[in-house]
């Protein structure tokens, strides 16, 4: 027992450790560049921003809605304002140690309406996969349309990544998966789980999340202009590095919200087209602005639950 908490003591100071070195970097970056930041066409665009918001908002929506696809299609629905409750009490997870509490909210909620645990997880598995999935997509989309002039080295071509992709759309199909879950259920002598979800429905819910990061990306977009302004032909591009970023810090586990992961990844690619220090000034906001709009939505979704429940 003392040797466990030794070791948590360890990965916790590895892990602020970390995330200290990735701010650290990223403020010295700025403080060394300083001249260059004061000098940068900063603004504000109110309209702008208001734009972003809303867009936001829809982001988000379009998220529940897939998930909400998914249980339905899983047999395990609940009513949609349940669903909406749910999905963004549990997003609150995010912002622990560990992405376990984000899905450990999920199952609480769905615990207490008598849903099958075993299949709540082949949905949030789902969610998972579809959403990294389309994410992945719209990146490697938005790669063909930058800028022949901008560098962005990945350490391989945007088209040495079309198998890698190829290879993850096999493992969304449910007969796969079914066979995954159940390899995995045998030796723990469970019984084995039945996906009735067909492969169709399970690329409408992939088209679904892809429109979602498209409704990320015009925020995301409009937010960045609202500050600094960007032209409008690198909106696609925009909306792939919110996406890859926001994956990319959602697959650390360590990091709370991405924190810190989602940051580094977006100055690095926003630097392509925008110059490094407005890059991490940029990321900083961004972060500040989402966490924003995320604790606002679950403020108004929890005042309309206190008010419906004294009507």
């Amino acid at each position: 027992m003392k040797e466990r908490k030794t070791a948590i003591r360890y990965a916790r100071v590895i892990r602020w450790a970390i995330l200290g070195a990735i701010f650290f970097y990223l403020g010295e970056m700025v403080w060394r560049n300083w001249n260059e930041v004061k000098e940068a066409s900063f603004g504000l665009r109110p309209f702008h921003l208001i734009l972003s918001a809303v867009f936001s908002v829809f982001w988000y929506l379009i998220q529940i809605w897939a998930w909400y696809l998914i249980t339905l299609k899983l047999g395990i629905s609940i009513p949609p304002r349940e669903t909406l409750k749910s999905w963004y009490y549990s997003q609150l997870g995010k912002y622990l140690p560990g992405k376990v509490w984000l899905f450990l909210g999920r199952f609480y909620f769905y615990d207490s309406k008598g849903i099958s645990r075993k299949t709540l997880t082949v949905a949030l598995y789902f969610e998972t996969v579809t959403v990294m999935m389309a994410a992945g997509l719209v990146f490697l989309a938005s790669l063909f349309f930058l800028e022949e002039s901008r560098s962005l080295d990945l350490g391989i071509p945007p088209m040495g990544l079309i198998p890698i992709f190829i290879l993850a759309f096999l493992f969304l199909h449910p007969r796969i998966l079914e066979k995954i879950f159940n390899s995995i259920l045998r030796p723990l002598k469970r019984e084995p789980v039945a996906i009735s979800i067909s492969y169709p429905e399970v690329l409408r819910i992939l088209g679904v999340c892809i429109l979602s990061w498209v409704a990320g990306g015009i925020g995301f977009y409009f937010f960045v202009d609202g500050i600094f302004p960007v032209s409008s032909g690198d909106f696609l591009f925009l909306t792939g590095a919110l996406a890859i970023s926001s994956t990319l810090g959602l697959l650390v586990l360590f990091a709370p919200g991405g924190l810190g992961v989602r940051e580094g990844v977006l100055v690095y690619l926003l630097s392509s087209i925008i110059p490094s220090p407005v890059a991490a000034v940029l990321a900083v906001l961004t972060r500040l602005w989402m966490t924003f709009i995320e604790i606002g939505m679950i403020g108004v979704v929890y005042l309309l639950d206190k008010l419906r429940k004294k009507e």
